[in-house]
């Protein structure tokens, strides 16, 4: 709590100061704070740095990889070449990193630097919420910053994480725009570049359309807002689909049913499918109640975090309270587009033959955590001073399950070698 304090009255000086802004002295911050959490992998590559090796390939003109990371983890080997089947987007973005400093390049450091950009986009964002005081917005952020996977995502880069780090990015972009102009094809663009970092992002679109449905009582305006929407994704999605064209022969593949995993993995996606039914009770367990592991001895016990993940209601109990914006009166399109778009992007996730491996709490909850922390944010304007200060409380736990994550994940993911660390999860 005193540390918490303490960032609330440095952002406060801060904000008064004419020079810096509060998203600006937010930026710096947490800057600060990932760049010290990742410590001496600032200067080097992530445990995979896939996407420092396709935007090498890019610049060469090239869609498989020039050079292949040793061992080939989760690539996918298609036709004698090596591809990156997750979406372009970090590569892309990385490219003029690479052009100049090659394959040297950290994808660490690109991660640390959108990690905090994306605390400073969110508060932008909150400034758009009505009623919202500026305390609670400073809360919000520490809870997205330091009380979710952002934390450790942002400080380990990778393949895996810095995707994540990317779509909330997007995200809050998607946000900030659909709760002040809500321009249609600035949403629909937000949101297609959304889809080159996670794909399931694009299905938060339910947000813009129903606060346009607010604004635009006329069907043929309304009518014109969805095209337009949808020519702003439009390039996003079919530049991906060309993008899987080149590579697979069918715009439709991504690649995934090839990748190089473990075998139990191979083995459930084989069986069951990429996404199934079957996965959902399992997702569904992982991300709102699994418990850390306890293990004992004749003289002792211990408790670490599960690495296949850990549920809300242990790692981030506050986002439970999100769920009293939906039976407030007020802002009923707002709360309800918020928490549709949340469902929507979740659900490819739940339906997943992976819970999302090493980790900790869940990290494919990122995808729309943006989204959900903004209908708490609804959800604090009535809040009494009572409940603001169980909220506060609530967020401190967050930001010291989270520490706990990071102390325990940064050796676990840095320390050991990959094929080592897949055969203590599975």
């Amino acid at each position: 709590m005193l540390v918490l304090s303490v960032m609330s009255r440095m952002a406060g000086r801060f904000s008064r100061r004419p020079r810096f802004s509060t998203p600006f002295r937010l930026f710096l911050i947490f800057l600060a704070i990932y760049g010290l959490t990742a410590g001496v992998s600032l200067g080097r590559h992530s445990l995979a740095s896939h996407f420092v090796y396709l935007a090498d390939s890019f610049l060469h003109g090239q869609l498989a990889l020039r050079h292949v990371p040793d061992p080939p983890y989760d690539l996918t080997l298609f036709d004698g070449r090596w591809y990156v089947s997750f979406p372009p987007l970090p590569a892309l973005l990385m490219m003029p990193g690479v052009a100049l400093w090659g394959l040297a390049f950290s994808d660490v450091a690109f991660s640390v630097v959108l990690g905090a950009l994306n605390v400073a986009l969110f508060y932008a964002a909150l400034n758009r919420v009505g009623h919202l005081s500026r305390r609670s917005r400073l809360w919000l952020c520490v809870l997205l910053g330091l009380g979710t996977p952002l934390w450790y995502c942002a400080a380990l880069g990778s393949v895996w994480y810095t995707a994540h780090v990317l779509a909330v990015t997007c995200l809050c972009l998607y946000v900030r725009e659909a709760l002040g102009e809500n321009r249609p094809w600035a949403a629909g663009l937000w949101l297609g570049l959304g889809f080159l970092a996670r794909a399931p992002v694009v299905l938060a679109f339910p947000l813009s359309w129903a606060l346009a449905v607010t604004k635009q009582p006329d069907v043929w305006r309304r009518a014109r807002f969805f095209v337009t929407f949808g020519l702003g994704a439009a390039p996003a999605l079919l530049g991906q689909a060309a993008y899987n064209w080149a590579r697979f022969g069918n715009p439709l593949e991504f690649g995934y049913r090839w990748m190089n995993s473990p075998e139990t993995l191979v083995a459930r996606q084989a069986t069951w499918g990429q996404f199934s039914l079957h996965f959902l009770p399992e997702n569904l367990y992982t991300m709102l109640l699994r418990p850390p592991m306890l293990s004992f001895s004749s003289n002792s016990w211990r408790v670490t975090p599960d690495p296949w993940g850990m549920g809300f209601l242990i790692t981030c109990p506050v986002l439970f309270l999100a769920f009293r914006a939906l039976w407030s009166a007020r802002c009923k399109r707002l709360t309800w587009g918020l928490a549709l778009s949340a469902a929507l992007v979740s659900l490819p996730s739940l339906l997943y033959f992976n819970t999302g491996s090493l980790q900790f709490g869940y990290r494919f909850a990122l995808d729309w955590l943006p989204l959900w922390i903004v209908l708490l944010a609804l959800a604090l304007v009535n809040l009494r001073h009572g409940g603001r200060r169980a909220f506060e409380y609530l967020v401190a736990w967050s930001v010291l399950m989270h520490l706990w994550g990071v102390l325990w994940i940064y050796p676990n993911f840095n320390g050991a070698p990959w094929h080592l660390q897949y055969i203590a999860l599975v």
